[in-house]
């Protein structure tokens, strides 16, 4: 049962090659054969009417389909009148396809004394398809028009005029009727070649569509979360891939849990110790080196919690959700300014949108879009803290943080710049590194991996960071996208 809910694409293409192929063939077959079938029986209209034809100038017997039957005096004589209309048995209304029948004689002379009178109640024929010339006999010509009253199958009354004046009725049933034409089965071909090839367009794109879906979903994943595995659908091959991407994402899991939880463990055991340590230094008589001993305790505190942090990022614990990114970076501002730190918030640039012209008015309309605010998809712990840290080294290296939030129909970014930071941005991108720091790591406390933590983010949202140099200082840029 596997085999039918998971086959190959190697075997599905196979499959409608050969069917294709079949199908193909078959509508083919049925198009020779009902053309074939169509020309055979026009033939033998044609045929059939140059041996009526003789058959009445020479008075042998009539071939079979069809007949000529004399006219009762009465009716001859309206016929020859012209008054086709009063005939017996004439369709109404009715329309006359007067059509004369020159060529070579058995008498040995060329007037058309043969005429046929065609009487449909809804067709006239077209008699300018009938060839005619010196070369064309009065046999061939008849023949030609019982050929064209069965290519346009009816029931007409139809009176012709031999050369010695005789009016006669034919009696064609078997030739012109629709009764009397072959089968056409080029409907039915064209029915099914067009059916083959739907139903090939058909599998293909929905082979198509569940690769393009599973694509979208992992790509998509580190802005919107995703579960925890993926359903197994679709051919052998994204079947593969997929059980392949779920158990890479549960031992990947797997992985930064026990990561986290021996990180959660040290954490706790050095809590004890580090309180102890406090205690102990807290007795130290001499205060330069307490001093010294509590900020690196401090130190080491805030190393364990720093690395919680990073791998509680890279865990993606948090689901994403819709949030107000103009809101957060203005809440993040005011916390930094009601504690006395020098952070201050740029007012957002308007953005002005184009309208095009109406089918009402030629003028071009502009809409201004500043006040309203930036809808992002992003996880917003982890958002917050990655702009906290940005905010924290702008502090630290440049004494001033100037915040910046840009954004357009894509992607949002938020610019943090200090004020005279010697930070030089060609070397900040490896200081993205774990515990990678600055040349002033000397003079001021850390533990290297706030850039790591806001690359991290940044990353986990499909964005990056990028490092500038900005009018006073160095410029960080964390950008996100806006998701869908």
């Amino acid at each position: 049962m596997n085999v039918f809910r998971h086959p190959s694409l190697k075997a599905m293409s196979a499959f409608w090659i050969v069917a294709g192929f079949l199908a193909g063939a078959l509508a083919a077959a049925l198009w020779a054969q009902s053309q074939s079938a169509w020309r055979a029986h026009l033939a033998q209209a044609d045929l059939t009417g140059q041996l009526l034809f003789a058959a009445i100038e020479s008075g042998t017997d009539r071939p079979f389909g069809l007949d000529a039957t004399s006219l009762p005096p009465d009716q001859a004589l309206l016929a020859e009148a012209g008054q086709f209309l009063s005939l017996a048995g004439v369709p109404r209304p009715a329309r006359i396809t007067h059509i004369p029948v020159p060529g070579l004689h058995p008498t040995g002379t060329n007037a058309p004394q043969t005429v046929i009178e065609v009487l449909s109640p809804d067709l006239a024929y077209p008699v300018a398809r009938l060839k005619s010339g010196p070369e064309v006999t009065a046999a061939q010509m008849f023949g030609q028009v019982t050929k064209l009253l069965a290519t346009y199958c009816g029931a007409p009354l139809v009176i012709m005029r031999a050369s010695d004046g005789q009016w006669y009725r034919l009696e064609g049933h078997e030739i012109w009727s629709c009764a009397a034409t072959p089968r056409d089965n080029r409907l039915l071909a064209l029915g099914l070649g067009g059916f083959a090839l739907l139903a090939l367009l058909i599998t293909s794109g929905r082979v198509a569509q569940r690769f393009g879906d599973f694509g979208t979903q992992l790509g998509l994943r580190r802005i919107q979360g995703g579960p925890d595995s993926y359903e197994n659908e679709g051919p052998a091959e994204l079947a593969a891939i997929v059980t392949a991407v779920n158990q890479h994402l549960v031992t990947e899991k797997q992985r930064l849990a026990k990561r986290l939880m021996v990180l959660s463990g040290v954490s706790h055991d050095l809590g004890a110790p580090a309180t102890r340590l406090r205690l102990r230094a807290a007795l130290i008589e001499d205060a330069q080196l307490r001093d010294r001993l509590s900020a690196d305790i401090e130190r080491m505190s805030e190393m364990i919690d720093g690395v919680l942090a990073y791998t509680r990022s890279e865990l993606d614990i948090e689901a994403p959700r819709q949030l107000s990114l103009s809101a957060l970076v203005e809440a993040l501002a005011d916390n930094y300014r009601d504690s006395g730190q020098p952070v201050d918030l740029a007012p957002m640039a308007e953005l002005e949108s184009t309208g095009g012209q109406t089918l009402f008015s030629r003028r071009i309309g502009h809409f201004h879009l500043g006040d309203r605010p930036v809808l992002v998809t992003a996880r917003p712990m982890a958002l917050q803290r990655a702009i906290s840290n940005l905010v924290e080294n702008a502090l630290k290296y440049g004494h001033r943080a100037h915040l910046r939030l840009e954004a357009d129909s894509r992607e949002a970014r938020i610019v943090v710049e200090d004020e005279g930071g010697t930070a030089r941005p060609e070397l900040m991108a490896a200081l993205t590194a774990p515990f990678e720091r600055g040349g002033q790591d000397a003079q001021v406390s850390g533990h290297g991996l706030g850039l790591t933590i806001a690359a991290t983010v940044a990353e986990s949202h499909n964005g990056h960071l990028a490092f500038a140099q900005g009018p006073l200082g160095l410029r960080v840029t964390l950008t996100l996208a806006r998701g869908a």
